[in-house]
């Protein structure tokens, strides 16, 4: 058999998104649909929006989605930082929790092009989504300091 060779270019793949119910289930959602994204949001995945974090983080892994959410403590938390590094998960970060829908929206819209950079990079990786840039976050393990996270779990 023989296969014939394509001399178009050939782009990567966009990734598939997985946006997780702290950005809801509406707004979110809406935007990277409406930039070409295949998006899926936890409910639709498992119709059901009470999913342990270690669950969803390796079903998104497995998948092969990158996660846009708002939880900073996800990297904190010695299970599900170890779910993220087994899954190879790359994930985006908002990095202000107290955003309005329109708001969070226009953050992830600022910063598409330096989001997009990020794709061909290989997971894990979280980048904090702020609203002058994105940031790599490092994956921090219990014997780092805790003084310099949020305790409010909704900033990165």
């Amino acid at each position: 058999m023989t296969s014939k060779v394509s001399s178009e270019l050939i782009l990567p793949s966009r990734p598939r998104i997985l946006v997780d119910h702290s950005l809801g289930r509406v707004s979110m959602p809406a935007f990277f649909r409406s930039a070409g994204y295949q998006t899926t949001t936890i409910f639709e995945l498992f119709g059901r929006t009470d999913v342990a974090d270690v669950e969803w983080i390796g079903e998104a892994g497995r998948l092969d989605y990158v996660v846009a959410h708002k939880d900073a403590k996800i990297r904190y938390r010695p299970a599900e930082r170890q779910a993220v590094l087994s899954a190879k998960l790359r994930m985006l970060c908002l990095a202000s929790g107290n955003m309005k829908a329109e708001e969070q929206v226009e953050c992830f819209r600022a910063n598409m092009a330096a989001i997009e950079r990020w794709w061909s990079r290989p997971g894990p990786w979280i980048l904090a989504v702020r609203r002058n840039g994105v940031e790599e976050l490092p994956l921090v393990d219990d014997s780092e300091s805790r003084e310099s996270h949020s305790s409010s779990g909704a900033a990165c």
